[in-house]
């Protein structure tokens, strides 16, 4: 009789054999949807180019979903079928994609999250700031969302996200808290998760779905400061923030109002962690240098991906920078959600160019367009929010959705700030299935919530934040001193 550890040797490959067949059935149908729009009669009005660059768009999307190839590989195929349908070339393509200024500006934003991860300075702020949480659970899971989100307007989601699990875990099961069982763990990685979601969005270096919809607007000629957008999305998403609170102690409410020790643990963490290194010092200084910089664009002149190239160079200072070589920023450095931003621009260009944007804003979203100017946000919100429910990534979804949106209030005359950010913001406010983000999945793995308990907070969350969104952009001239066009 084979033994256990037989039958799993052989039971494995099987499975990975059976994993390759249906990935390459999945790259087989994707071509064929290449094939058959390159094939289809091309309707009234539309341009060839423009029905081929819809096949592209459908077989990215289908490969995104179905997860056929890497996604940040599936990105970097929309240039090849672009070239190869005749839509752009790829010398064009790559030359406004991996040419984008903005590029450079999510390297500084990736790497600067690298920083924080590799200094410690991102734990140190995280015990610092729940060293004044105090034992109620409640203040608790607050503390978690607020660190998660003040954080994450200038760290990128997923970055937020692998530095707070560590801490998060090591809370949980110091109290015995069980995987699957506890509403405490089920609070606390919602938290994080909702928290770094929300407050990426508050900043265009927050999440990469932000720098697309700024590409895109300023391909169309609309421009938008660093400080212009967050003000704009803070106010919201903070909103948005405590509602979120509120609804995790409802729905998971604790099962313990106190945690069994005090203030004590969390002095003694940061104890163990000494005095801080020349590293964290340096990068603390970097931080907010860039931050500074950033929001003061408008005045002292520097674009933002200028800002975020010295960030990369401050950080590699001999003796003082925590990169002493490239290969500490090489293997480190989220290049997947660069290749994805590139994928991104580069689908937004042919949609743009080919008039597939255009076609889609005068035919398929013409019927939106009898609803009032007051309900145009909305209405762009909750379309963004719901056919953005297949996509495993805020980027993607924004990629998809911004150009088109873009061309729909271009026509009709609507405001075109107003609307793209709108379907910007909704690109990353669809909290119903895990997989639709890496900041779900990771805490996903931990088995603290199910599929079934995100969706139970998530349906209420992605309503939520399409009603705030709306509201926030109707008012927004106000507070934020710029007019919506």
């Amino acid at each position: 009789m084979a033994t256990t550890v037989e039958r799993m040797g052989k039971i494995q490959p099987v499975a990975t054999e059976q994993k390759s067949s249906v990935k390459w059935a999945y790259f087989i149908v994707g071509l064929a949807i290449l094939g058959l729009f390159y094939l289809l009669p091309v309707p009234a009005g539309m341009k060839p180019q423009a029905m081929r660059t819809l096949g592209v768009m459908a077989t990215t999307v289908f490969w995104w979903l179905t997860e056929t190839l890497p996604i940040p590989v599936t990105a970097l195929m929309v240039p090849v079928m672009l070239h190869l349908t005749g839509v752009l070339s790829l010398e064009k393509s790559i030359g406004q994609s991996f040419g984008d200024s903005f590029v450079p500006f999510l390297i500084g934003v990736l790497a600067l999250s690298v920083a924080f991860t590799m200094s410690g300075l991102g734990k140190r702020i995280t015990y610092l700031l729940l060293a004044l949480s105090g034992t109620r659970v409640s203040r608790v899971i607050g503390i978690y969302f607020l660190v998660s989100f003040v954080i994450s307007m200038f760290v990128t989601d997923v970055a937020v996200v692998a530095m707070m699990l560590p801490i998060v875990v090591g809370l949980l099961q110091s109290v015995e808290a069980k995987p699957g069982h506890s509403n405490l763990g089920r609070g606390l990685m919602m938290a994080i998760m909702f928290g770094s979601t929300l407050g990426g969005i508050s900043t265009p270096s927050g999440v990469a779905s932000n720098i697309i919809t700024m590409s895109f607007l300023t391909k169309a000629g609309v421009s938008i400061t660093f400080l212009q957008w967050t003000a704009i999305a803070t106010p919201i998403f903070l909103v948005v923030g405590l509602i979120s609170w509120w609804l995790i102690l409802k729905i998971f409410p604790p099962e313990i109002d106190e945690l069994p020790y005090g203030k004590a643990a969390i002095h003694k963490e940061l104890h163990q962690m000494g005095a801080w290194s020349t590293e964290e010092v340096t990068t603390m200084a970097v931080f907010l240098l860039a931050v500074a910089l950033w929001l003061t664009g408008s005045w002292n002149k520097l674009p933002i991906a200028l800002v975020s190239l010295i960030i990369l160079g401050l950080l590699s200072m001999p003796g003082l920078g925590v990169f002493k070589k490239w290969g500490d920023v090489e293997k480190r450095l989220e290049w997947g959600a660069l290749m994805l931003v590139v994928g991104g621009f580069a689908l937004g260009l042919a949609a743009s160019q080919s008039g597939l944007a255009e076609w889609v804003a005068e035919h398929a979203l013409k019927p939106m367009a009898a609803l009032p100017l007051a309900l145009q946000p909305l209405a762009v919100t909750l379309l963004v929010a719901v056919d953005s429910l297949g996509f495993s990534s805020f980027t993607a979804a924004a990629s998809v959705n911004v150009p088109f949106i873009i061309a729909y209030a271009q026509q009709n005359g609507f405001p075109v700030l107003a609307l793209a950010i709108a379907a910007g913001f909704a690109s990353s406010t669809h909290f119903i299935l895990v997989t639709e983000s890496p900041s779900f999945v990771l805490p996903y793995a931990y088995g603290y919530f199910s599929f079934k308990d995100l969706f139970k907070i998530g349906v209420i969350m992605t309503i939520i934040s399409a009603v705030a969104i709306a509201v926030g952009l109707v008012i927004a001239e106000m507070p934020a001193g710029i007019p919506l066009h």
